[in-house]
């Protein structure tokens, strides 16, 4: 009797043992079930747009009459449907000049088609336009985060619009046949561009007329892993950097840009062999597509280059030097080239080279240029807000290879290859594995012992 209530003792420790132990070791994570491209892409994305931290809710009216109020300097979330325009209102004083972004958010791998675009108008209490700006996917025919941004310029634009008062922002989504009738995801935020110190100067500079790409940046790249959109934007600063980017994909990267100082950018992505073997005939159009940003979001210029498995290269426009008078050049690229602050660089793949070269990504490779000594003799009255460099913090240009600083970039909190919060789920996986297996172990070990103890005493 003993010696059977002994062995279900034992069994009841050596299942406890082993059920505590499963707790401890980590789920199993199924696989991913092989189908077809546009089913694999349609999955949920694994690092999704991150919006503004703490951005406040709102909803957008179908009339002026309901219009809810943004804040100047506010960050907001929102969101529109297929052939909505929605209203908001503003309040702006008689001296600054303003920027309305609208960040429309498709869900990943949603379907959309040539006719979508996102269309930002800012009106003024007679219905006239301050300004407006429209972005769309064009032939890029797959979902991707837009932006668009409306101005109201003091100097450089317009006679209307400068009373101070309320005006409304207008967002409206187009949508072509055939794309999908779910919400877009909406992000706005509102900044307030204030006078410049001093007589601001009233025609564009000579150089802003036919500008020159300065040489792009050599050197073994750094790694530097994208962010999902503009909020956590990878910083960085002149240099090269090298990041994967994965079909279906867009990654954000940001760099300061001061007074004085020309960006360029270079974008290079890997060759490849296609699955199978062999090349691909006529390739992918438009398979890498790359943007500027500047700190109003607003696009400073874009190019996208075809994709057959050979490496490709991107180049952009060359840009004009950071200056107040670019607002009023005759080149769109120059005029956007007219504030100080964080410039983003966008860079998407398509997801149509899933099913050509596999869904594990290509080397992209980024050559950023900051060339040019910072101006000291041109500021803003009172704060300028995010049309400023700062001296440190997060705003610190960080240094590539080819940069006039070393070291690796932290950019906004994000780490290289696995972040911080991704090495401690490593980590407590492996501690919890560990700890499951020695548990186990130690426990069978102790019963063991003690019924070999207990027959000898009997």
């Amino acid at each position: 009797m003993e010696r059977r209530g002994t062995r279900r003792w034992a069994a009841r420790g050596l299942t406890a043992a082993v059920t505590g132990a499963a707790v401890l070791l980590p789920m199993p994570v199924p696989m991913p079930v092989l189908g077809s491209v546009s089913q694999a892409y349609a999955a949920a994305d694994p690092r999704p747009y991150e919006f503004a931290s703490g951005a406040e809710r709102v909803a957008g009216a179908a009339d002026r009459a309901g219009a809810q109020a943004l804040n100047s300097g506010a960050t907001y979330r929102s969101s529109i449907g297929p052939g909505r325009t929605l209203y908001y209102a503003v309040e702006l004083d008689a001296a600054s000049s303003t920027y309305v972004s609208a960040v429309a958010v498709p869900p990943y791998g949603s379907e959309v088609a040539y006719g979508d675009r996102l269309a930002v108008t800012l009106q003024d209490r007679e219905g006239n336009t301050c300004g407006s700006d429209k972005a769309s996917f064009g032939a890029a025919d797959y979902a991707a985060p837009l932006a668009a941004t409306a101005e109201r310029l003091i100097d450089g634009g317009g006679t209307r619009c400068r009373e101070a008062g309320t005006y409304y922002v207008v967002v409206q989504r187009g949508s072509g046949e055939g794309s999908a009738r779910t919400d877009w995801g909406l992000e706005l935020s509102l900044a307030a561009e204030p006078p410049l110190a001093g007589t601001p100067p009233t025609e564009a500079p000579a150089e802003a007329r036919d500008p020159v790409a300065p040489p792009a940046p050599t050197g073994a790249p750094e790694e530097a892993e994208g962010g999902t959109g503009f909020n956590d934007a990878r910083l960085l600063g002149h240099g090269v950097w090298r990041d994967r980017i994965r079909p279906g994909q867009t990654r954000f990267y940001r760099v300061p840009v001061d007074w004085g100082q020309q960006l360029s950018a270079q974008a290079e992505l890997e060759g490849a062999q296609a699955d199978g073997g062999g090349g691909v005939l006529g390739g992918v159009p438009r398979a890498l597509n790359v943007s500027v940003h500047n700190p109003a979001r607003a696009t400073v210029t874009s190019a996208g280059e075809s994709y057959r498995g050979d490496p490709v290269t991107t180049d952009l426009e060359a840009l004009a030097p950071v200056a107040y008078e670019n607002r009023y050049a005759a080149r769109p690229e120059t005029k956007q080239m007219r504030f100080p602050g964080s410039y983003y660089v966008k860079v998407s793949l398509d997801p149509k080279l899933r099913e050509k070269y596999g869904a594990d990504g290509l080397a992209l490779t980024l050559r950023l240029g900051v060339t040019g000594k910072p101006r000291t003799d041109v500021a803003y009255e009172g704060d300028a807000g995010l049309f400023q460099v700062s001296d440190g913090g997060t705003d610190a240009p960080v240094g590539g290879s080819g940069g006039s600083s070393g070291g690796t970039a932290t950019g906004s909190g994000l780490g290289l290859g696995l972040g911080r919060g991704a090495l401690t789920v490593v980590a407590t996986a492996g501690i919890g594995t560990g700890t499951g297996l020695v548990l186990v172990l130690v426990l069978w070990t102790l019963l063991a012992r003690r019924i070999a103890a207990r027959r000898a005493a009997k």
